[in-house]
């Protein structure tokens, strides 16, 4: 009785440690590695790395090893300096890049002998290349996400800009502006069904199981990034036979920064339908309006290296919608109305 009682306990315990490693795994971090050699391409050991988020300023240091390689793991989305120093050698600093979510951007630096007071800066670099794994994946940043028309703002829209990626409601079927309730809001990708998704928000999973729908819906003013992985999905990042779209909020950076929004759909920008004015007598148009306003604010972190805690006051997400029940925004896509044109108005700011 007290083996069974102990092999069921070690079994458990086994479990809890797979499950905790598996959270652990959805990470929306990227990653920094690379070789350090000198001009003979001899390799450089003990060369020190620090790779610093120039929206932050947080410093994230490491050092190569016996064979000269280096690698910075768990950095958050942005913008990157990857300064390289060894004694006997020219400080390299190579040129502002843009770290994705899931990315592993691969560096190779050549020391040039001289002193580690002199830098020298690398103009151009060779462009940021995944040749290390089969995935098949398609990245929306930040300013694309907001040039892109989303039909009620729903940022689920950003799949059908994807290859092998279809609705069976065409564009009027992503249109949710609060939160997703029908199946219709999610994709069919690569012939899989709409179902076959899996969301995540910060590497937290966001899926409605029980119907299986889109947990939450983020305004797309608040979204750093998404990242749709349709084919060969890493294992960390996999479970699905469909694609998998993963979304990062916008963080704290060195300055206060936000934007403001207004979405207005209304009848009266659009002409009347075919239809409608082929009937006698002539059917007017359907009356529609739908306004959507909202903004985002975010700002200070403090500069600190990422070894220590760092103060990050995140976005305070606003999003609102008023609607005139008139008509709904799904007969208006949809056809029964005439569809709406849409208008949206924006800026950004940021305080120095």
């Amino acid at each position: 009785m007290k083996l069974n009682f102990l092999r069921c306990l070690s079994l458990s315990a086994i479990a809890l440690w797979l499950c905790t490693q598996a959270t652990l795994a959805q990470s929306v971090t990227g990653t920094i590695t690379g070789e350090v050699t000198d001009q003979s391409g001899a390799v450089v050991s003990g060369a020190q790395v620090v790779a610093t988020n120039l929206d932050t300023g947080v410093n994230s240091p490491s050092a190569t090893n016996g064979a000269g390689v280096f690698r910075v793991e768990y950095l958050p989305i942005g913008h990157y300096q990857v300064k390289v120093t060894a004694n006997g050698f020219n400080t390299e600093t190579l040129p502002t890049f843009s770290l994705e979510s899931m990315q592993t951007a691969n560096f190779n630096v050549k020391l040039s002998i001289g002193s580690e007071s002199t830098t020298v800066d690398v103009s151009a670099a060779s462009p940021i290349l995944n040749t290390s794994d089969p995935v098949v994946a398609s990245t929306f940043t930040a300013n694309t996400i907001q040039n892109l028309p989303l039909n009620g703002l729903d940022f689920s829209a950003l799949t059908l800009y994807v290859p092998g990626s279809v609705n069976t409601q065409g564009v009027s079927g992503m249109t949710s502006i609060e939160r997703s309730t029908y199946y219709t809001d999610t994709p069919n990708i690569n012939g899989n069904r709409a179902q076959a998704n899996n969301y995540t928000l910060d590497g937290i999973d966001m899926n409605e199981t029980f119907n299986n729908l889109i947990s939450y819906t983020p305004a797309p003013e608040a979204l750093a990034e998404v990242k749709v992985v349709t084919a060969n999905s890493a294992v960390d990042a996999g479970n699905v036979n469909g694609a998998g779209v993963f979304s990062v909020l916008k963080s704290g950076t060195n300055k206060f920064h936000g934007s403001a929004y207004g979405y207005v759909q209304d009848y009266k920008y659009n002409a009347n339908s075919w239809q409608n004015n082929n009937q006698t007598p002539i059917v007017p148009k359907n009356p529609f309006t739908q306004s959507q306003f909202g903004g985002t604010f975010g700002g200070l972190s403090s500069t600190t290296s990422s070894s220590s805690l760092s103060t990050i006051l995140e976005p305070a997400i606003i999003r609102a919608a008023a609607v005139l029940p008139v008509s709904s925004p799904q007969r208006c896509a949809m056809g029964t109305s005439p569809r709406c044109s849409a208008v949206l108005t924006r800026f950004s700011f940021t305080i120095p």
